[in-house]
């Protein structure tokens, strides 16, 4: 184990690393609450669009994590504003999704509709059917952009795993033949927007995460050093980025000298 660096700034994913689907992770719950009290700065960022940052804020505080919902990334809300670049107010989006990915792009201004749409956004859809993906594919045959939040092809649940939003993403890009403009994780922004929120140095905030091709690779893409914690999915090798860590779980990483800096709760 190489000798642990200045950690100035902690960010963070969610499914995998602070929880698995409805269970806390004691080993991380421990280390965040100890981080709070040091005063060490972190934010969380999350390619799971099923939920609006209040909701993952209120589910973090009651695993015993202190957090506020303005530490939190999420895809929904980064999602709905590249719409907002891309396509003038008012005009006619498919959301396949969640609620909260629904009422982030009607937010930002548009109009929800599943024909003679501009824009097709998609995340994780636990009632996808065969006919939205019948809709999704004549959407974007006819020339509508494909947004999807996220590539994960599975999510941590419980003991086992669930299907994520990228098997639903890969169902409609094989229909279609259109591949979708990505928005979380492994692309950066999540990460560089959390990074802007902290407004620690790059060079030692770090971005912790349990798959290396979403959570390692969108924190090297980023220009931050990563951890890779094993409490997630575990992936197999060899893959094109590593790790700067690899570690068991949050437990092995140093709580710095008390500082006021970052303290959210007592």
């Amino acid at each position: 184990m190489k000798n642990w660096p200045e950690i100035s700034g902690i960010i963070s994913d969610l499914d995998g690393v602070t929880y698995r689907g409805d269970d806390p992770i004691p080993s991380a719950v421990k280390a965040f609450q100890a981080w709070n009290v040091a005063g060490l700065p972190y934010a969380f960022v999350t390619n799971n669009s099923t939920k609006t940052a209040r909701e993952f804020s209120e589910k973090l505080n009651g695993f015993g994590i202190p957090t506020t919902p303005d530490r939190i990334v999420t895809t929904c809300a980064v999602a709905a504003m590249r719409v907002k670049e891309l396509l003038p107010a008012g005009a006619r989006v498919m959301v396949i999704g969640a609620s909260a990915l629904s009422d982030a792009v009607v937010a930002q201004g548009f109009e929800l509709a599943d024909s003679d749409v501009s824009a097709v956004v998609a995340g994780l859809d636990r009632h996808f059917t065969y006919e939205k993906l019948a809709k999704a594919q004549a959407a974007l045959m006819s020339g509508a952009i494909f947004i999807g939040t996220n590539p994960d092809h599975m999510l941590p649940h419980g003991t086992g795993f669930e299907p994520g939003a990228g098997s639903i993403l890969k169902a409609i890009e094989t229909a279609s033949g259109v591949p979708p403009i990505i928005i979380g994780k492994p692309q950066p922004d999540l990460v560089t927007m959390a990074l802007d929120l902290l407004g620690t140095p790059a060079r030692t905030t770090f971005m912790v995460g349990d798959q290396v091709m979403t959570d390692i690779a969108a924190g090297h893409a980023a220009g931050l050093p990563t951890i890779l914690v094993r409490t997630g999915v575990q992936e197999s090798g060899p893959f094109s980025v590593e790790p700067d860590f690899d570690i068991d779980d949050l437990g092995a990483i140093p709580v710095p000298a008390k500082t006021t800096l970052g303290v959210l709760n007592g």
